[in-house]
């Protein structure tokens, strides 16, 4: 009996052990690029950065064609915003590409943002697997309604941090 009471126990032990779940698994594994947006007010010496809100706004990523060469809209609209004002947003980075190209239409006005990063491969656990971060090296704008930007924080994760910041 005590030997019955012994196994039971073991396998008990075993059982409940082998059904731990990690909890690097239940944290968030989406990797956004931040995006924020500045207004630029130049005093006699004092330059000063506030946020602003824009409320017409659409933004489609952009994949160049390797046979022609040219940029075409990807089918999808990552933001198609009419009605709220958005002071930032978040992007998805390729992760099979070292460029990712999106196009922002402010009200009729339509600039470019280039983005170019290195792909890191950060592994979470055997259970989870892998996650791509990006480690942006530089940005480029088209000067039509952006006045400049600025790579804030170059390590894109999850942490939703800002990394990057559009002056108008």
């Amino acid at each position: 009996m005590k030997k019955i009471i012994f196994i039971l126990t073991i396998f008990s032990l075993i059982l409940n052990v082998s059904c731990i779940t990690d909890e690097t698994c239940t944290q968030t594994k989406y990797v956004k690029l931040t995006v924020g947006f500045y207004h630029v007010k130049d005093t006699l010496d004092v330059r000063t950065f506030t946020p602003f809100g824009v409320d017409s706004m659409t933004v489609q990523g952009l994949r160049i064609d390797t046979t022609t060469n040219q940029y075409h809209l990807v089918d999808s609209i990552l933001y198609n915003n009419d009605k709220t004002k958005l002071t930032s947003i978040n992007l998805p980075l390729d992760n099979f590409a070292t460029q990712s190209v999106f196009r922002i239409k402010f009200n009729a006005i339509i600039d470019t943002m280039t983005i170019r990063h290195a792909n890191l491969n950060d592994y979470l656990s055997l259970e989870c697997g892998c996650i791509v971060t990006h480690s942006i090296d530089t940005v480029i704008v088209t000067n039509h309604y952006i006045d400049s930007v600025r790579v804030f924080i170059h390590n894109v994760n999850t942490l939703n941090a800002e990394n990057i910041r559009l002056y108008k």
